[in-house]
């Protein structure tokens, strides 16, 4: 290689290099293969392929281009083994000028759709200190010989690429990972609704039903018991009522007829109104018009409020609280605002409670994001945010 070339080489990897570090994650396969598409003219070959080693040590193909009026090799599933592709794991380069039939069998030929080619080099690339794969050329035409530059770049350009791909499919197996646990968070939070479904329900139909008839029998040992211990039944009686109007509330809470029978926002505001009747506090609500909602959307946004205005209730010290929620630019925004003592020390130290991870989950099952603000002059702001809410309406 001359002069001019290396130094056009050398810009093409610096350009390749950048692109690869700048290109979202996504992208990396259609990079790579952008990149040994335009590195067939500086090596004067008709075709390139990345070639991988599986942790089962078999071979499998990566990714395949070929310049026009040819064919990229046929990318072979992982398993792949013959004694040509062994030499790979075993770091030796090959290098080969003559039919291709000189190397591969007839039937490998024809499975990697390679027949034609004069002239094929297949170098070993390491990823860590180990054999991670090879990249291959090959030449249909034109073929005067490797020159030793030549095949050091290709071999730079296999080892960029290469630890590119191990990237992208590190990314994958994250993704992967993460919807598999989000996946099991779905699954674990319908479980706890149909718990608390059949609890509720048990609640209601069974024990309600039982304190009524209790709070009954107490008004008739009221009427006839004499007067000096009429106080006491009296008390009585008063404490199985407010027994069973905390029962009923509990019902409610664990799971809210309401929602399905008047909607969200009058879920909502009772939800709230349930939490002044257990904590003296100065609440405002700001409800913009909201579309009906799909029933899983609406439930996550009624248990985040929720479990907000429980850690009010637990932690906050708080005198006042703000709701709002608003559709805006088809974003979803819920805010719960109070001016208790905050917990920022708590949010720097471990992300959170178990209440605020719950709440972070719901939200992420929605595809939106949770935001918690402890200022330094007190309170605490729970910020729920959902893209695209228009996809949610019923």
């Amino acid at each position: 290689m001359d002069t001019e070339q290396i130094s056009i080489s050398e810009h093409f990897f610096a350009d390749i290099s950048n692109r690869l570090l700048e290109e979202d994650t996504a992208n990396i396969p259609e990079v790579i293969c952008t990149g040994l598409t335009e590195y067939l003219s500086f090596a004067n070959v008709q075709r390139m392929s990345l070639i991988r080693i599986t942790k089962e040590q078999t071979h499998e193909g990566a990714y395949s281009v070929a310049a026009p009026g040819y064919l990229p090799t046929t990318m072979i599933g992982a398993g792949l083994k013959s004694p040509y592709l062994d030499k790979i794991s075993a770091g030796e380069m090959i290098v080969h000028s003559g039919p291709i039939e000189d190397v591969f069998t007839e039937n490998e030929v024809a499975m990697a759709n390679m027949g034609g080619i004069i002239a094929h080099v297949v170098i070993p690339i390491k990823v860590r200190e180990h054999v991670w794969g090879a990249i291959a050329c090959s030449r249909y035409k034109d073929h005067d010989g490797w020159d030793l530059v030549l095949l050091e770049r290709i071999k730079t350009l296999g080892q960029v690429l290469a630890a590119s791909y191990e990237r992208y499919h590190f990314w994958l197996a994250l993704q992967t990972k993460n919807k598999e646990l989000e996946s099991l968070s779905r699954h674990l939070m319908e479980n706890q609704e149909s718990e608390r479904r059949l609890l509720s329900r048990e609640l209601h139909d069974n024990f309600s039903q039982r304190l009524a008839l209790l709070t009954i029998k107490a008004n008739n040992v009221f009427s006839i018991v004499r007067e000096s211990i009429k106080p006491e039944a009296k008390d009585l009686h008063s404490n199985i009522q407010q027994i069973a109007k905390d029962m009923q509330a509990l019902s409610r809470s664990l799971h809210p007829a309401m929602l399905e029978d008047l909607g969200l926002i009058a879920a909502l505001r009772s939800e709230a109104r349930r939490i002044t009747e257990i904590k003296s506090l100065e609440l405002q609500t700001l409800f913009g018009v909201i579309p009906e909602l799909k029933k899983e959307v609406s439930l996550n946004l009624y248990r985040i409020l929720q479990e907000s205005l429980n850690n009010v209730i637990k932690h906050s010290q708080a005198s006042a609280v703000f709701i709002s929620l608003e559709i805006d630019n088809n974003c979803l925004r819920l805010q719960i605002v109070d001016d208790g003592i905050g917990c920022k020390q708590l949010l720097e130290r471990n992300k959170g409670s178990i209440g605020l991870v719950s709440i972070r989950e719901r939200a992420q099952l929605l595809n939106g994001q949770a935001q918690f603000l402890s200022p330094d002059e007190g309170g605490f702001v729970v910020n729920i945010s959902i893209p695209a809410i228009e996809e949610h309406y019923e």
